[in-house]
């Protein structure tokens, strides 16, 4: 199944085509086997928050504020005080957050199958299969097993009530696991520029080093 859905899991840049679902409110800590950079996702019914431990001294810690309704992002970079709403083009979709949110828990397949035609990767495509349900710390998820079209397996928990992905297993890219999940309302503070930030223009900075 799914190899197009492990490349890049570790690494926050940008979610364009993830269907928003009427998820519930809440905030998780990220567990990535392989120590990936990010560290926290706050979610509401349309916006996600995805929070960045940089591994880049210079960019220091940053977060990814996405709008899933009106398919808006902006990049936060805390320490600089700036923040960008537009990526360079050598930066890549994590596939992971192409789809994290899940329309139909109970069958899921299709969707994913969705993503990796319109992302033009399902060749890699093997089989999908749905399992049935699970439990993940304490919460009711329904597992898939995949395979890729080259033989490799992975695992996928999908929780029946937040109605997104909180855990993955094996694949290329190692596994990744929402944990302490806390439902509730979110401040909406999370999902907007502070007051004080500057735009940071990409265009401009590529234009001044030529």
């Amino acid at each position: 199944m799914l190899r197009w859905i492990s490349r890049g899991c570790g690494l926050v840049v940008l979610l364009v085509t993830a269907q928003a679902v009427l998820a519930q409110d809440f905030s998780a800590d990220v567990v990535n086997e392989k120590g990936g950079e990010l560290k926290k996702i706050y979610s509401t019914k349309d916006k996600v928050r995805f929070e960045v431990e940089g591994r880049n001294q210079a960019m220091g810690p940053s977060a990814l504020i996405v709008d899933e309704a009106q398919n808006k992002w902006i990049l936060l970079m805390a320490q600089r005080h700036m923040y960008m709403d537009s990526l360079p083009a050598m930066m890549k979709t994590p596939t992971m957050y192409q789809f994290w949110h899940v329309e139909d828990v109970n069958d899921a397949c299709p969707q994913w199958k969705k993503f990796a035609e319109q992302e033009g990767s399902h060749q890699n495509w093997g089989s999908c299969t749905k399992v049935g349900p699970d439990t993940v710390n304490g919460r009711s998820t329904v597992k898939y097993d995949g395979v890729s079209s080259n033989g490799v397996k992975s695992s996928y928990w999908v929780d029946t009530k937040l109605h997104c992905l909180i855990k993955t297993a094996g694949g290329t890219g190692g596994g990744i696991e929402l944990r302490n999940i806390q439902e509730g309302s979110q401040p909406s503070s999370l999902f907007e520029v502070p007051a004080g930030y500057m735009k940071m223009d990409m265009g401009a900075m590529m234009q001044q080093r030529q």
